[in-house]
């Protein structure tokens, strides 16, 4: 049904006014307590209505309101476009993908709306979280009297009577102030004066367009090889936007300058060591999705040639498909934990008991793909090398000439420690670094005395086995030779490192051992 009716007091649209902030105005004018009784003197259910389908009933409300229907087409941004209902034509003829809006928007600049009385077509844009002129932040809720916005209501101001908000002045830094000034200046044609702030000529001559997709970019950081560069804004929240925009308007103020700053934090990431791996964000899926973008965001990708042209000139870049950036004389001195564990030929849990117990120096660094835990590269090979003399439990027995017991004893009394055992890392078996037990061993040698003619002495084998019965044990034996109790003797001039060519003093060691008891 097409009413006839008309209202009361009418008022001619405010330029860059948005359709439902120009019916809110007009119901206020009517006192009217809703904004949909309006569209029920004209037959539109405005509360229900699509982005898509508002164009064609434009012409029910400029009767209703007054207004010509190119006044009210001037108000209304969001002529479906393409016939897919995907995109829209703005009112200067530009037509961007839908989901760069929210619409109606529930964000208002209360400063804004009490100074000026009208609701701005320029906070339906997901981008703009911040007022250009004010720098306030778009809020759905008065800051002082707590009422929410809705965009069926009856006044402009949704603020309770009484409300005293006098404004909250500039609550965002300068660069993202000066965004939403460009983004305005494309939106609104304004006239804000940015040249101080450096945007780079492409953004600052280029549609609006442009400048969406390249904050999208930036902002968003969904960078998935040849992802949609749009497709990041469907799910986007206004809780969310206003970090975005604070990375978005960091990257593009002072260029390059800044955009240099934003690729530091992509190519080094949180708490990786300076220049060493590049795996925060995954800067190779940044670098192959700018170049799948290369024909939309070509001044991006020239940005990017520069910065590593300047900054990473003693650096290399792989051929890969994600590409990293390595240092030329040591390489990367941070490796993926996968090429660890293929380079020392050991299993995920293997590996995992070796980061956890901190035998491999190791860093967690965020990845497209997740957390990935990287190693030192000097941690690996000290590591591999150590593996490399590993010798078992009870090959080294044999050895010496000791009992399984014997070697025991002597890690519980850390004279001769593994290097890995059940019960001191967790390890199912036990292993000892040979390179240990020869300075051990050498160090037995050192502190041996050729025995004088005529001096009675007796093995080390022999000597436990004598006194075994009594409780004397290797470990007993060897801590009474560190104290000094007993003097170590060699049997032979011989260079190999067995217990068998060491022995004691019988006359001293008997005496030590019936003092002892």
């Amino acid at each position: 049904m097409t009413s006839s009716r008309s209202l009361l007091f009418k008022s001619p649209p405010i330029q860059n006014e948005s359709l439902v902030g120009y019916l809110i105005r007009i119901a206020e004018l009517n006192r009217y307590p809703r904004m949909s009784w309006i569209g029920n003197l004209a037959g539109v259910n405005l509360t229900e209505e699509t982005l898509s389908k508002m164009s064609s009933r434009l012409g029910r409300l400029a009767k209703v309101v007054g207004a010509s229907d190119a006044e009210m087409k001037s108000l209304c941004y969001y002529v479906s476009a393409k016939g897919n209902n995907l995109h829209v034509i703005l009112s200067m003829g530009e037509i961007i993908p839908k989901q760069y809006l929210y619409w109606p928007s529930q964000r208002v600049c209360f400063s804004c709306l009490r100074e000026k009385g009208f609701v701005s077509g320029l906070w339906d844009l997901k981008a703009v979280t911040h007022c250009p002129e004010h720098g306030e932040l778009l809020r759905d809720a008065c800051p002082a009297c707590k009422e929410p916005v809705t965009f069926n209501r009856g006044r402009i101001a949704p603020c309770l009577l009484g409300c005293q908000y006098r404004g909250h002045g500039s609550e965002c830094p300068d660069s993202v102030r000066a965004l939403m000034q460009l983004i305005s200046n494309k939106f609104l044609d304004s006239k804000f004066d940015l040249t101080e702030f450096g945007f780079p000529k492409q953004i600052v001559d280029g549609d609006l367009y442009m400048l969406l997709q390249t904050i999208s970019f930036l902002a968003m950081r969904s960078w998935r090889g040849e992802g949609d560069i749009d497709h990041g804004w469907l799910e986007a929240r206004p809780e969310t936007m206003i970090e975005k925009m604070d990375h978005a308007s960091g990257a593009l103020v002072n260029w390059p300058s800044g955009y240099f700053k934003f690729l530091d934090d992509i190519c080094a990431g949180k708490g990786a060591p300076n220049g060493a791996i590049v795996m925060h964000w995954m800067f190779g899926g940044f670098y192959k999705s700018l170049v799948s973008q290369q024909k939309e965001l070509g001044f991006l990708f020239d940005g990017l040639q520069d910065y590593m042209n300047r900054r990473l000139n003693d650096r290399i870049l792989t051929g890969r498909g994600c590409p990293s950036v390595l240092k030329k004389r040591d390489r990367r001195i941070y490796v993926p934990g996968f090429i660890a564990r293929k380079q020392l030929g050991v299993g995920r849990q293997e590996f995992k008991r070796l980061v956890d117990r901190h035998y491999l120096q190791s860093k967690p660094f965020d990845t497209s793909y997740g957390k990935m835990i990287c190693v030192h590269r000097d941690s690996v090979r000290e590591y591999g090398e150590t593996r490399s003399r590993f010798v078992g439990r009870k090959e080294l027995a044999e050895e010496l000439g000791l009992s399984l017991h014997s070697l025991y004893s002597l890690s519980t009394a850390s004279i001769l420690n593994p290097f890995h055992s059940p019960e001191k890392d967790g390890w199912p078996k036990w292993w000892y670094d040979r390179q240990t037990v020869d300075e051990w061993l050498d160090d037995l040698r050192e502190n041996a005395k050729r025995p004088a003619t005529g001096k009675r002495t007796i093995q080390l084998s022999k000597a436990v086995a004598k006194y075994n019965h009594m409780g004397l044990t290797y470990s007993k034996l060897f801590n009474a030779i560190n104290h000094g109790a007993l003097r170590l003797y060699r049997r032979r001039l011989d260079t190999e490192n067995l217990l068998d060519y060491f022995s004691l003093d019988e006359a001293q060691l008997s005496k030590w051992y019936l003092a002892r008891g």
